[in-house]
């Protein structure tokens, strides 16, 4: 009985550890993963956009999308260290007319945009 305890216990835990990121498209040096709620069409669209205005630079970068009661979450990972420094007025400002923008042009519903880690989880809350 106890060896069926720690079986169960090993395996919950190999499970716990594969998170998936979501499904994935690769465009050049961009990759867009998207998780359940957001389809394949809209991460395509967004693909595109990103490319299209010039938001992809020279090295690899990784985004993913979710959807979030309703909001879409576009995760954008921070290659710089992350220092605790607020985003200027001006940052912030441009951060929500690009919400606006994806908002209008691919989504058609909220959009938010989150600064991460490599991990996707947030390092600044705004």
């Amino acid at each position: 009985m106890r060896n069926w305890i720690v079986i169960l216990l090993v395996a919950l835990l190999f499970q716990a550890c594969g998170i998936s990121m979501g499904d994935r498209i690769d465009n050049g040096n961009l990759s867009v993963y998207f998780l359940e709620g957001v389809d394949k069409e809209k991460a395509i669209n967004f693909a595109k956009y990103w490319r299209n205005n010039d938001f992809v630079g020279e090295k690899k970068q990784v985004i993913q999308l979710e959807d979030e009661e309703g909001t879409i979450i576009v995760k954008l990972i921070e290659r710089e260290m992350y220092h605790e420094d607020l985003l200027t007025i001006k940052e912030e400002a441009m951060l929500q007319e690009l919400e606006r923008e994806l908002k209008k042009e691919i989504f058609h519903q909220e959009v938010e945009i989150m600064i991460t880690d490599n991990t996707f989880r947030p390092i600044l809350k705004r």
